[in-house]
């Protein structure tokens, strides 16, 4: 079944493919066709040398073509376009790269699976960050030991063909010192130079050394040597079983210490409601005395609570002692009671000491009861 299933797929794939290059083909027909028109009426011939041929980047490989072309895990899909040379050479085309073992791709990687003989330089598709530039740019790598942008899950690049005949100009002449003149005290002052014009540099003999300036490279002085580029640095092999070790470790850490701090949260917790518990024990009594009638049975009348709560709340609370005649009016009562709520109520008093929390719990809950009482007579 599994068998049956892959196959399905790579059917599937191949579909899709051939779906997108049968519109592709429908598309260039019609324009084709369009154009062949319009120069005939205007009797300027077919046009077709005006048709823009298919290139690297109008078409997309993704994971279904490579799938279906039987591109093995370790290795890798390379979409790639000769530039440079005949026209009609100017065709996409895929190769598929081996990775050997390799997480990066460099330079020196895809230069050396190349299929196509002779020099070439290479520029690779690329996806940018934000979207912009309608979401991949071309770029150039400084060397061959840089690493490749990966696009679609696969490496889309241009290949530029350089000429055989490039980097075969003649070396430069060893330098020879000129012999000093001798010194003449009533030497003859010497003849005006000639205007001759500047000579023209010769063509480099490297593609390389022109300069993106806009000028050829300055030539080298005469006698000194050119110095022989570097050689790429080799393509750095990375440990994929020492990379998942590190990996591995690394969670088994965060880990760790993620269930070390869950566990002292939760001893600090439980310290807090064994403290809480202990707290209510003892400060029992003086809270009931104080929020409760002699009997036990009813809370005391707002006016009252409200008039002794310094005897009862927390120390440096903020709150000052009210005098009976300040509660007589309701108006004051309410500016009171919803001064005290606000002050007592539990949320404000989380990262508060245990006593704190017993206190503000309690006279939120008596205020709370009493004023209800005060509400309805």
């Amino acid at each position: 079944s599994s068998d049956l299933l892959c196959v399905e797929k790579r059917l599937a794939a191949a579909m899709s493919m051939f779906a997108a290059s049968l519109n592709t083909l429908k598309q260039r027909t019609s324009q084709l066709l369009n154009n062949i028109d319009e120069r005939s009426k205007d009797g300027r011939g077919s046009g077709l040398e005006d048709l823009a041929f298919p290139s690297v980047a109008d078409i997309s490989f993704g994971p279904q073509v490579a799938e279906a072309l039987g591109c093995p895990d370790d290795s890798l899909l390379v979409q790639y376009e000769v530039q440079g040379g005949d026209s009609k050479d100017r065709e996409p085309a895929v190769f598929m790269m081996p990775l050997g073992g390799a997480v990066s791709v460099t330079g020196a990687m895809v230069r050396a699976n190349f299929p196509p003989p002779g020099r070439y330089h290479f520029r690779f598709k690329a996806p940018t960050s934000d979207g912009s530039f309608g979401g991949w740019v071309w770029i150039d790598l400084a060397s061959d030991a840089d690493f490749v942008p990966v696009f679609n899950g696969g490496i889309s690049m241009k290949a530029l063909c350089i000429p055989p005949e490039a980097g075969t100009g003649p070396a430069p002449a060893p330098y020879t010192p000129a012999p000093a003149a001798p010194y003449t005290p009533a030497a003859a002052p010497a003849a005006p130079r000639s205007q001759q014009p500047a000579a023209r540099p010769a063509a480099p003999g490297d593609l390389m050394e022109l300069d993106m300036s806009g000028g050829l490279a300055a030539a080298p002085a005469p006698g000194i040597a050119r110095q022989a580029p570097a050689p790429p640095k080799p393509a750095v092999q990375l440990d994929r079983a020492k990379l998942v070790a590190e990996r591995e470790a690394r969670e088994k850490r965060e880990y760790e210490e993620k269930m070390a701090r869950h566990e002292e949260q939760k001893r600090r917790e439980e310290q807090g409601k064994k403290e809480k518990v202990e707290l209510a024990d003892k400060l029992g009594k003086e809270l009931q005395d104080w929020a409760k009638t002699p009997d036990g049975q009813t809370f005391k009348e707002i006016r009252t609570l409200l008039s002794t709560m310094h005897n009862v709340i927390w120390k440096d609370s903020g709150w000052k002692p009210l005098n009976l005649s300040e509660l007589v009016v309701e108006s004051n009562i309410k500016k009171y009671y919803r001064k005290a709520i606000l002050m007592a109520h539990p949320d404000r008093h989380q990262s508060a000491d245990s006593e704190q929390q017993v206190r503000a719990d309690r006279i939120f809950n008596a205020l709370n009861e009493s004023f209800k009482a005060f509400n309805s007579s």
